[in-house]
């Protein structure tokens, strides 16, 4: 059984490279999609809503689809924010002190509540592998959850009803930060390339 462990590992090591490649790749074809042929109604849109909601609201929002397990991602939030004309810097650090707070309240509800039993068919039936993830690997499978393009709070209610170490999912949600960096360098090239 080890053994059958050990040849899978290399196998499941670049397929996970190849989805976080191809994750940044999908991310900045469509930001540059959308900054070729809707790069106005994407600054205009954009510029409603950080008018209407402004730092507060990407906060809120990042922090939703960041703690509720659904599939959604916090990126067309932050495409929005750097589009309606927030600063590089702002987008960071507003989203990635909401995702790392989302990931901690996944990670509690996990803890407290447990996994749901329609919730824990959902995450089995649509992320098969993630809950073996976390029994192997504890933190560096939230780690590994953190920076591949999964919904974070698939891996922290996971890990939370799992009962991984605080300290691990703590130090591994840290990773959401250069995730979030990247993400945005991706999308402010891919957008810029609709500038002229």
């Amino acid at each position: 059984m080890n053994a059958e462990i050990m040849t899978q590992e290399p196998a499941t090591s670049v397929l996970n490279v190849w989805k976080f490649a191809l994750g940044f790749a999908v991310i900045f074809a469509l930001a540059a999609a959308a900054g070729l042929f809707f790069r106005e109604p994407i600054y205009q849109f954009g510029s409603l809503v950080v008018g209407q909601y402004g730092l507060l609201g990407l906060a809120v929002a990042v922090l939703l689809v960041d703690a509720l397990p659904t599939p959604l991602s916090y990126v067309p939030f932050m495409a929005l924010a750097l589009a309606g004309g927030l600063t590089f810097a702002e987008v960071l650090v507003v989203s990635s002190l909401a995702s790392y707070t989302a990931g901690c309240l996944g990670y509690g509800m996990g803890r407290m509540v447990g996994m749901p039993e329609r919730l824990e068919r959902w995450i089995h039936h649509r992320y098969p592998r993630v809950q073996a993830l976390l029994d192997q690997y504890g933190g560096w499978g939230v780690a590994a959850i953190a920076v591949l393009p999964l919904p974070l709070a698939v891996g922290t209610w996971s890990a939370g009803s799992l009962k991984v170490h605080v300290r691990q999912v703590a130090i591994a949600l840290l990773l959401r930060v250069p995730k979030t960096a990247i993400y945005l360098v991706v999308i402010e090239r891919g957008l810029s390339l609709g500038a002229g």
